[in-house]
């Protein structure tokens, strides 16, 4: 069997891999809270109310424009029929996607580093974890990972057509969230060392091209970019306000509280070890793949244009990330997928290391794809939303769903009795109304209305339970339960429904 078809081999069983890891029990999870508002916006648009960005706290529209594509293929078309396995399917396919970028690379760093480097991505923890949740990061990692590709095609011969393609791309990611300027800066360092080390003829790429030819294809770069954003923003340019809104995010954007992380957060994170749930958590080995990746280049003088642009692309990412104080998992999926880029590209001179160093090398990529798809498993099963699990972030409890199925068998009382309306008292109340939306009446607010003891159902956010206790300590029982991660919430049923549930002979989970 020849090296070719081993390759191919390899592609199939990392794709399965892939694919069974991101979608295997991909609706079990509990809805998070920023899943849930997605969802509600996607809802808005399903059923004809439009798409409106708003520039104070949401992002792009792409999320939601791919979701409904799938949720008319499933046939769900409001709020009320929307499951998690539509949310989720859309970003699960755009991880998928991402393990083949490295593919592209192959004239730079050969089949064998890009079968490597889609291993490490498809079997990432990280990626696996995030690609799994309805959010804008993995798209923006689909479309980051083709801008880079295409932004080191264009240093190295920029041309009309790699501009248009790095145009569209770009345009994608200002279309799904606008922190892909994070993304230009990182890139633009990157082209400026690449084009450094080839003014020093440092590589051998040749002389560099002239400064004009650079410069028509930077202006067609930002024109398709604009145009691409543009399009996705105003609706197909029918509401030119959307993408005036797209600009303004940069000055009016509200982040929410309680994100605030040390500078070496995302370095712990990824790399420091963790012994947690009765195993190990780190992605160490794709860094010190990376790292080797690095050190071969700069002592062997090898590759040295396509792995500077790599290294200094993963860097400025990570540096410029770390010294934002709002900090979530989730963005580094981009980050990461560079850094597993890069340290794939470690075995695009195999052939040429010694036989105990090609030994080790292959032992630790053998060695770091099995731990990770096993994190991966664990991760992402039972411990799905344990507070414990570290790429658990702020996770939703499994009191929710549980909350919506009983009331629901309330309503099938021999009774017919009534939890409608239902009343949520309180803010930062999400993922809940999720977990609500097949009950007709449901009302929210941030303070307590005097007229609260004619709801048959109450939940109260923490900071409303001391009002609630007041008005309804005669008419309500209370009930404690959880909400996400530290974040409790109040349950209060009439005394009249909780009669009627505890003499009747039904499961009482």
């Amino acid at each position: 069997m020849t090296q070719r078809h081993l390759i191919w081999i390899g592609w199939f069983v990392v794709l399965l891999i892939a694919l069974g890891l991101r979608l295997q029990h991909l609706e079990s999870r509990p809805i998070h809270a920023d899943e849930a508002t997605g969802a509600r916006i996607l809802a808005q648009r399903l059923e004809g109310n439009g798409y409106s960005f708003d520039p104070t706290h949401y992002h792009g529209p792409i999320l939601s424009l791919s979701t409904t594509l799938i949720a008319n293929c499933r046939n769900e078309g409001n709020w009320s029929e929307l499951s998690p396995l539509t949310l989720r399917l859309g970003p699960a396919l755009a991880g998928l996607l991402v393990v083949l970028t490295p593919l592209l690379w192959i004239p730079q760093f050969g089949a064998r580093s890009a079968l490597a480097a889609g291993a490490l991505l498809a079997t990432s923890p990280l990626l696996v974890y995030y690609n799994r949740m309805h959010i804008h990061e993995s798209w923006l990692m689909l479309f980051g990972m083709l801008s880079l590709t295409a932004i080191y095609r264009l240093a190295r011969k920029p041309g009309w057509g790699t501009a248009c393609w790095a145009g569209l791309c770009i345009g994608l990611m200002f279309a799904t969230k606008e922190t892909f300027v994070i993304s230009i800066l990182s890139w633009a360092l990157a082209v400026a060392v690449y084009l450094f080390n080839r003014r020093m003829d440092w590589t051998a790429h040749g002389p560099l091209p002239q400064i004009r030819t650079y410069s028509s294809a930077a202006l067609l770069l930002i024109i398709w970019t604009i145009v691409t954003a543009a399009y996705f923003y105003s609706e197909g340019f029918r509401n030119w306000q959307g993408f005036a809104d797209a600009l303004r995010t940069y000055f009016v954007y509200e982040t929410t509280a309680g994100h605030e992380k040390p500078l070496f957060y995302y370095l712990h994170f990824l790399l420091w070890p963790k012994n947690e749930l009765g195993m190990w958590w780190t992605e160490v080995i794709v860094a010190l793949l990376a790292l080797e990746a690095c050190l071969h280049s700069i002592f062997k003088r090898t590759n040295v244009g396509t792995i500077s642009f790599l290294t200094v692309a993963t860097l400025g990412h990570f540096v410029i990330y770390s010294l934002i104080g709002y900090k979530t998992p989730w963005l580094m999926l981009l980050p990461w997928a560079h850094c597993c880029l890069l340290a794939g590209s470690v075995f695009s001179a195999f052939d040429k290391l010694r036989p105990v160093l090609r030994l080790a090398l292959t032992l630790l990529l053998i060695g770091g794809i099995t731990f990770q798809t096993q994190q991966s498993l664990r991760a992402n099963g039972r411990i799905a939303n344990d507070a414990r699990n570290p790429y658990a972030y702020v996770p939703t409890s499994r009191d929710p769903q549980k909350l919506a199925t009983w009331l629901q068998q309330l309503q099938t009382l021999d009774h017919r009795a009534n939890v409608d309306p239902i009343a949520v008292i309180g803010k930062d109340y999400w993922p809940l109304p999720w977990y609500l939306r097949t009950f007709e009446s449901v009302g929210y607010w941030p303070q307590v209305p005097a007229t609260l003891s004619n709801y048959p159902i109450v939940l109260a956010m923490p900071a409303s339970v001391d009002e609630c206790d007041d008005q309804l300590h005669a008419s309500h029982t209370k009930l404690p339960r959880t909400l996400r991660a530290n974040v409790t919430i109040t349950l209060y049923i009439s005394n009249e429904l909780w009669t009627q549930w505890s003499e009747t002979p039904v499961d009482h989970e």
